[in-house]
């Protein structure tokens, strides 16, 4: 289960966090999730249940292996 997030963004911090489903910038607040070990960062809280029941099932796994 993930939490919202509110990221710093100055002239001096630039952010460049991009989701880990979409690859879109994450400017301002962003949804924050632990899977299999790793903090991601999603869009929201769709783009982390579209990673868990499609994207992982398909593509992830230990050093992409599919599963």
């Amino acid at each position: 289960m993930g939490v919202w997030r509110t990221s710093e963004i100055g002239y001096l911090t630039p952010f460049s966090t991009r989701c880990a489903l979409t690859g879109q910038l994450l400017p301002g607040r962003y949804w924050e999730a632990e899977v299999e070990g790793r903090t991601l960062r999603f869009v929201d809280e769709h783009a982390e249940r579209l990673y868990l029941t499609y994207w992982l099932p398909r593509y992830g796994g230990p050093r992409g292996e599919t599963r």
